[in-house]
């Protein structure tokens, strides 16, 4: 019956912090895009849900050369300058994998770090009835891998739903600037996501479990509508 148990004030506590995480969560990972952007040299900016890069030098003069010679970029035709053209397009995919590459490394970064130590201190932090401040810090830094299984969920409903699935999911994208199947970087992720959290609930002291998936599901969509849908755009516009 433990598992049954439900800890109200633990829910408000539990809620709260799986809100903030959430959106905490959305701001590191469009961190580590904005970090490898700016590491890469490029002018690049940041909002409550996604951040930009460009390179105005690049984009004036990608602009006037497929302007006098798009015949020839579309046929693969010679032209003048067009090695020196061909190389620096090939250097912004390269910089742009890279920087999409940011967002999933921070945020499963921060989620490894996480698991590791929780793997390592869990016995001290974690007891058989409670779990400790610095327990919790492990936990929800480890439940930084849950964007990897929320990215898996969204796409496969994409796929039931439109017939396709999402290209715009960064790891869609990488996997196609890798020239390797759509499905390959998130399925592989999701499913180390999937099991990370199940272990985390393993460590989890039995009374507490029913309390921390009823407050994960109701903090989780409330930190999605509060950030993403309600005062995202007011706060970081």
């Amino acid at each position: 019956m433990n598992y049954l148990k439900f800890d109200f004030k633990l829910s408000i506590y539990l809620i709260m912090t799986f809100i903030l995480m959430t959106v905490v969560g959305i701001l590191t990972h469009e961190f580590g895009h904005y970090s490898v952007s700016k590491l890469l040299g490029y002018e690049a900016s940041i909002d409550y849900q996604s951040s930009t890069y460009w390179d105005d030098d690049f984009n004036e003069y990608f602009k006037d050369t497929y302007g006098k010679y798009s015949n020839e970029i579309k046929n693969d035709l010679a032209f003048p300058g067009k090695d020196k053209y061909e190389k620096a397009v090939q250097k912004y995919q390269s910089d742009t994998f890279w920087i999409i590459l940011g967002g999933p490394l921070e945020t499963i970064l921060t989620g490894s770090i996480g698991f590791m130590l929780l793997l390592v201190y869990r016995k001290r932090f974690i007891t058989s009835d409670q779990v400790h401040f610095r327990g919790w810090t492990l936990v929800f830094m480890s439940l930084f891998w849950l964007r990897q299984v929320s990215n898996l969920f969204m796409v496969v409903m994409s796929l039931l739903l439109k017939g396709q699935p999402s290209v715009s999911v960064d790891e869609i994208q990488l996997a196609r600037h890798l020239h390797i199947n759509i499905w390959t970087i998130q399925l592989a992720t999701g499913l180390i996501g999937i099991s990370i959290f199940a272990i985390v609930l393993r460590f989890l002291p039995k009374n507490v479990i029913m309390t921390f998936l009823i407050s994960g599901l109701i903090g989780g969509i409330l930190g999605y509508y509060l950030w993403l849908i309600k005062f995202g755009q007011c706060i970081m516009p």
